[in-house]
């Protein structure tokens, strides 16, 4: 978004702000349902409503607002430099942008004293400030959600009191209940987040998700009623073909490269134009989790126990596949990957990270790939 939009942005919600009075004022807390339209909606939502039916103002105030057409904005978040930014919009033009995603809304009335609401409107008043405005994202910490839960606790002078931790919830138990109905997605999510995602969180840090802080704030006396205001259409359930499941998929994939290489052996052949590609997709796929590993500063993706079988080294494999005479270099590299990745297996279960039980048939496509070519170094190549 151009500079000029936010200081408008500003100077039109600061004048908002200043058009509520607090005896009148009633604050609440909208939660948008998790949904299946887009990666970002499986989710939810979070906004605040500020209604004052004297001045018959009926605001909300949303803290996921991005620019998805700024400059390599799709660089920028993979790296953990995605701005977010404070927008507001009238309630009803809200309700109808949901209403049109199909979206389930609940809405959650606050009781918060003269003071609570005197301190949420300072605090709002110091959120829209053009340097506060815009806000780096952080899906774990620093979110549409967080800054919601913070904002309460901020009015309600202490009343949003947390169970203690007993039980042992991480992040990726967490993200997991929200991409459980999309496998690669899981899966993909699996590959990129590291050990850090797998410790223990207490009950406050579960409440980046917009459900858990509804589900937090309906066990205490903060909120006054909740309602659905908005209610979606049930949609038709899909059957799930098993191309959508990759352990499935890498099950597959892993039964025809065996077959093949049983075909190699007994004919003598390397099939180079077969097992070259393998290399070349693992070590793609290798360098996006080095790059989040080592540069991105989202949390949770250092250190990743992914890159012990999925790492840009699987290019080096690639390129041997183009020399006419075995390489030393080439062969101790094979040797190298099979005891990674039998060790990788053999420790599944001791791992300090959770890794995704669908990694295996991949990991042994390239372990067989690796054995594969140290057993055929004295093979004549035929094409």
């Amino acid at each position: 978004m151009k500079r000029y939009s936010l200081f408008f942005l500003f100077f039109c919600s600061f004048l908002m702000v200043k058009a509520f009075q607090t005896d009148s004022l009633q604050v609440s807390l909208l939660t948008v349902l998790p949904r299946p339209n887009e990666a970002y909606t499986i989710y939810g939502h979070t906004a605040l409503r500020l209604y004052d039916p004297e001045q018959r103002t009926d605001v909300v105030f949303n803290w996921g607002t991005f620019d998805f057409d700024a400059p390599h904005f799709l660089y920028r978040f993979v790296k953990g430099e995605t701005d977010y930014f404070l927008s507001y919009t009238d309630y009803k033009h809200f309700l109808y942008v949901y209403s049109m995603g199909n979206a389930t809304m609940v809405e959650q009335v606050l009781n918060l004293t003269a003071e609570g609401k005197e301190a949420l409107m300072q605090k709002l008043s110091l959120n829209l400030q053009p340097e506060n405005l815009v806000y780096r994202y952080n899906f774990l910490f620093d979110n549409c959600t967080t800054r919601v839960r913070d904002l309460i606790e901020q009015s309600t002078e202490d009343q949003l009191v947390y169970p203690e931790q007993t039980g042992t919830t991480t992040f990726r138990q967490l993200i997991h209940s929200c991409t459980e109905p999309y496998p690669w997605m899981t899966f993909g999510i699996d590959l990129l987040i590291g050990s850090g995602a797998d410790s223990l969180i207490n009950a406050r840090q579960e409440l980046f998700l917009p459900l858990k802080l509804k589900e937090a704030l309906d066990n205490t006396p903060i909120v006054i009623s909740s309602k659905q205001v908005l209610t979606s259409v049930p949609e038709q359930v899909v059957k799930r073909w098993f191309w959508e499941s990759p352990l499935t998929i890498g099950i597959l994939i892993f039964l025809v490269y065996l077959v093949v290489a049983g075909m190699g052996w007994w004919k003598h052949r390397k099939f180079k134009g077969f097992f070259a590609p393998l290399f070349f997709i693992a070590g793609a796929a290798g360098c996006l989790v080095a790059f989040v590993t080592l540069f991105s500063y989202h949390p949770c993706t250092s250190p990743n126990w992914n890159l012990l079988w999925l790492h840009p080294f699987h290019l080096i494999a690639f390129v041997g596949y183009f020399f006419k005479k075995p390489n030393r270099l080439i062969s101790g590299y094979h040797w190298i990957n099979l005891v990674l990745l039998a060790g990788l297996l053999l420790g599944w279960h001791w791992i300090p990270q959770a890794l995704n039980p669908a990694d295996i048939p991949y990991i042994l496509c390239l372990g067989l790939a690796s054995g594969f070519w140290l057993l055929t170094l004295n093979y004549t190549c035929r094409k």
